[in-house]
């Protein structure tokens, strides 16, 4: 898409509804998510926005899409194609658009640990979602729906929950070494203990 295109696309009435939409909708919503996850107030409106942002960007028509002879088939008509199907989830990003549609789906990972509380949880919430929205594309005009922006999301929100993953595994133990009983054979054991809790739960 070009920059034009994309400006077009951004100041469309489409995008701007559900832009719209996402800014009046985030904090209720991430306030429900909140109380029904237990989890930050914070991280879930951010969630909630996140997760606005992505719909208005993918789940919005696109006529400069429609127009492009380049546009893939969509992947509901590869299924039957094992070698295809491989191909597409195995190959390596390969243009500077793969790489954003990995970052979009960073801050689904990230903050979503942070919701989920479990860095897998947080990557299977964003794979869902983009077979999700990827599916849904079907229908919607200048749209793909391809395995290869299902691989490049997915791929954004493992990493993602695995950054925050591992961020709040060193933060613990950087905490847990602050609070550690200065001395005594039984104060070490506790901590070490509680590492290993701390450890099995950021990657749980």
């Amino acid at each position: 898409m070009t920059v034009l295109g994309l400006w077009d696309f951004l100041t469309g009435p489409a995008f701007l509804a559900v832009a719209i939409a996402t800014a009046v909708l985030a904090w209720p919503a991430g306030r429900s998510l909140a109380r029904r996850l237990d989890c930050s107030r914070i991280a879930a409106v951010l969630y909630a926005a996140t997760l606005g942002i992505i719909a208005a960007l993918t789940l919005t028509p696109n006529r400069a899409g429609a127009l492009d002879p380049t546009l893939p088939p969509h992947f509901l008509t590869q299924i039957g194609r094992p070698d295809v199907v491989w191909d597409r989830l195995t190959a390596a990003p390969a243009d500077a658009e793969q790489i954003a549609n990995i970052l979009l789906y960073f801050p689904v990972g990230f903050v979503g640990f942070a919701v989920w509380r479990s860095a897998a949880r947080a990557a299977w919430a964003g794979a869902a979602l983009t077979v999700f929205i990827e599916t849904c594309q079907y229908g919607i005009i200048g749209r793909a729906g391809s395995l290869t922006d299902i691989r490049n999301n997915a791929a954004g929100a493992v990493l993602g929950a695995g950054l925050a993953a591992g961020t709040a595994l060193v933060l613990r133990r950087a905490r847990s070494r602050r609070t550690e009983p200065g001395g005594g054979t039984i104060g070490k054991a506790d901590g070490d203990t509680a590492r290993r809790a701390d450890d099995r739960a950021a990657v749980r």
